[in-house]
This record gives structure tokens, C-alpha cells and sequence, in this order.
């Protein structure tokens, strides 16, 4: 018999409290096609949906930043009963659809942010906002969250402990996008290349920030999978310091229940071995790479003119400042 046929007949002889519980309404449940805007919500979102139900938008080595809508994702947001999402400030693409489909299940993972001075909309990165996503969508399913709660809770306290004794050393990350991440394990993040992956840093900028791991207030530098590593190599060339890859996609975690836990234990780690690793001389950087890095930098300078250079150069002041 039809299930749809069978939850309506259970619906005329059961209270609602009881059919929401029937083992059928829960099947039906987990049967909802969920589409995750980003890896690394799949990530959480892989603890209560069945990895034939979960679909992503944005595919692997491209990020929300650089990311354009084709017919076919148009394909997979209809198709979705519920879309996991971070908000119009960072997946302004999405906004749109959001109220077109309003019969749909979106599920802003910025509206679940607790009042904050940190406004970066790399939700994902948080957490506490990642376990609350991840309980209302749970609810949705008709599923259990205390599961992914308390694994989450073993993997920042594990990281809490990795960190501790290197929690005071200062580090330079390649765009603002790990702010939430930082904030939770009470890091040193002591400034950034660039605040978004569109703009290039100024040459004050990567000045500042080489006196700054000169003077030993930074010891690592990390980039990201990405983005090209020319400019990272060229400011480290000579210099005892760290360096390290942190991908706030979590490209490398394969999408599986654990994934979230798993993602947040690999960012810890990699932190650890760059933040530990501060003594190992740098490899010297090739003449082509140099070359090829001052260039990017020259014709950004070309297209920029003094204008957005002052902005940059705003945002070089506040590098040594504690996010």
C-alpha cells in the first residue's frame, strides 16, 4: 500500500503526538532531499541524512566566494525539500530563491547566531551555531541531536587541549574567514592577507605583516587549498617561521556522520603542527615564483589606484590587533 496512503489512515485513528513518533512518519521524514549551499555544512548535516538524501551546491575547489549559479544547481535547490544555507550576507545568490521557494525548508544558519561581536559569516566555523543548525534540522527529521552534540563537544575539547600550550603564539591566516574557530579556542589570530579572497593585500600590507613575523609577534602563516601560495612564499622566504594550509571548507573530510567532528579535529591539528613547527627554516622561494608574486602585486596596484590601496592600508593597521 502507498506509504502517503498509509501515514493519512494512521492520521485518522492516532493522536499527533503518537504519529509523529510512528517508526513510518520517521522513514518519510528521512526520505526529505536536503541540498547543504557548502561542504562543510554537508558535513553536519551528514549526521541525520542518509548520503543519498544530501546533495551540495557549491562544488569541491570553488568556495561561495567565487561561485555563480548554473541551471543545473537551479535543478538542485528545486529539487530540495530543505536547504541548508548561511544567510544572504554570505550567499547573497541564494536570497533570492529563498523567497521565490518559500515552501521550501530553508535553513539559515545565521539567523541561529547568538548576538556576537564577530560578523563574519563563516557560520560553519562556529560550533555552538553548527550544533544548533544541526538540532533543528534533527527536529525536522524527526531525529536525535544529542549524538552530534556531544561529538562535538569531544572534538573542541581535544583541540582545547592540542592548543593550549601554543594557544599565546600569534599567526596569520589567509582571508577572515576563521574568526568563529578562533574565538572558541581563545587563539592568537593576529591578522590576515586579505579580509575576502577578491582582493589582493597591498604592498604596505605585506610589508607590515613580514616586520610583524619579523619580530617574532607571528609564527606561522597559513594558506589555504585554494588560493595560489606565491604571495604566502614570498613573504616567509628567509624567515623562521611556520607554515601551514587551513581549508575552512574542509575539502579533505570526506561526507560521512562524523564528518563535522572530524573537520574541526583536522583544523585543530594543523594549527598545532604549524604553531609547534615555528623553527624549521623556510625553503627558498624560485625566482619564478617570486617574480610571478610581484607581478600579481604590481597589477593589482595598476587597477586599484590610491584609493583602494588606503584601504587595504586601514586594514594593515589593525593586523596586530587580537580578532
Amino acid at each position: 500500500m502507498n506509504r502517503r496512503l498509509i501515514l493519512a489512515l494512521f492520521a485518522l485513528f492516532l493522536p499527533i503526538s503518537q504519529l509523529m513518533a510512528s517508526p513510518l512518519f520517521k522513514h518519510d521524514a528521512h526520505q526529505q532531499k536536503v541540498l547543504a549551499s557548502v561542504h562543510p555544512l554537508a558535513l553536519m548535516a551528514a549526521s541525520v541524512v542518509p548520503a543519498d538524501n544530501l546533495e551540495v551546491l557549491v562544488p569541491a575547489g570553488m568556495t561561495p566566494h567565487d561561485f555563480s549559479l548554473r541551471p543545473s544547481d537551479i535543478d538542485l535547490i528545486q529539487n530540495a525539500d530543505i536547504i541548508i544555507w548561511s544567510g544572504p550576507l554570505a550567499e547573497p545568490y541564494l536570497k533570492g530563491f529563498a523567497s521565490r521557494w518559500s515552501d521550501k525548508i530553508w535553513l539559515d544558519v545565521s539567523s541561529l547566531a547568538p548576538s556576537s561581536r564577530i560578523t563574519d559569516p563563516h557560520w560553519w566555523l562556529s560550533p555552538e551555531v553548527m550544533k544548533l543548525a544541526q538540532a533543528q534540522l534533527a527536529e525536522q527529521l524527526g531525529a536525535d541531536s544529542s549524538a552530534f552534540a556531544a561529538e562535538v563537544d569531544s572534538a573542541m575539547a581535544e583541540s582545547q587541549t592540542l592548543l593550549a600550550p601554543v594557544r599565546e603564539r600569534g599567526f596569520f591566516v589567509f582571508h577572515r574567514a576563521y574568526d568563529h574557530w578562533v574565538d572558541a579556542l581563545h587563539l592568537n589570530q593576529v591578522g590576515s592577507f586579505t579580509l575576502s579572497p577578491e582582493q589582493k593585500p597591498g604592498m604596505r600590507t605585506l610589508q607590515t605583516m613580514r616586520e610583524q613575523l619579523q619580530r617574532g609577534e607571528a609564527v606561522c602563516v597559513f594558506s589555504e587549498p585554494e588560493f595560489s601560495p606565491a604571495l604566502v612564499d614570498s613573504l616567509v622566504e628567509g624567515l623562521t617561521v611556520g607554515r601551514g594550509e587551513l581549508d575552512p571548507l574542509g575539502g579533505n573530510i570526506e561526507i560521512n556522520p562524523q564528518g563535522y567532528s572530524q573537520f574541526l579535529l583536522d583544523m585543530a591539528h594543523r594549527a598545532h603542527d604549524c604553531l609547534t613547527g615555528a623553527g624549521l627554516p623556510q625553503a627558498a622561494v624560485s625566482d619564478e615564483t617570486r617574480a610571478q608574486a610581484v607581478k600579481d602585486l604590481q597589477q593589482h596596484a595598476e587597477h586599484d589606484h590610491d584609493h583602494e590601496a588606503a584601504d587595504h592600508d586601514d586594514h594593515a593597521d589593525h593586523n596586530d590587533h587580537h580578532d
